[in-house]
């Protein structure tokens, strides 16, 4: 696993004006229930879990954009939807 996890400043405002905490980002991590690498950059990584939003009270998917560096993995951005079965 990584050694660090980094949160570029675009994921922070996209996980700030969707109420996620970076612990919460960190656990899906640890436990995705999806990752696809890019076929363009090896190093690029999508990272999926499905979610119980507490706020909308339904199953949400979160994808995580992310990119290893070194040791550490930097998380570039953040997408939160409902629309589940559009993107697994």
């Amino acid at each position: 696993m990584f050694q660090e996890i980094k949160f570029l400043p675009h994921a922070l405002k996209r996980m700030k004006e969707r109420g996620i905490k970076q612990k919460d980002i960190e656990k899906f991590i640890r436990n995705p229930d999806k990752i696809e690498t890019s076929k363009i950059n090896r190093n690029r990584f999508l990272i999926k879990k499905i979610y119980y939003n507490k706020t909308y009270s339904k199953d949400h998917l979160i994808m995580i954009i992310s990119e290893r560096e070194n040791n550490s993995l930097k998380i570039i951005t953040i997408i939160d939807t409902s629309k589940i079965s559009k993107y697994i």
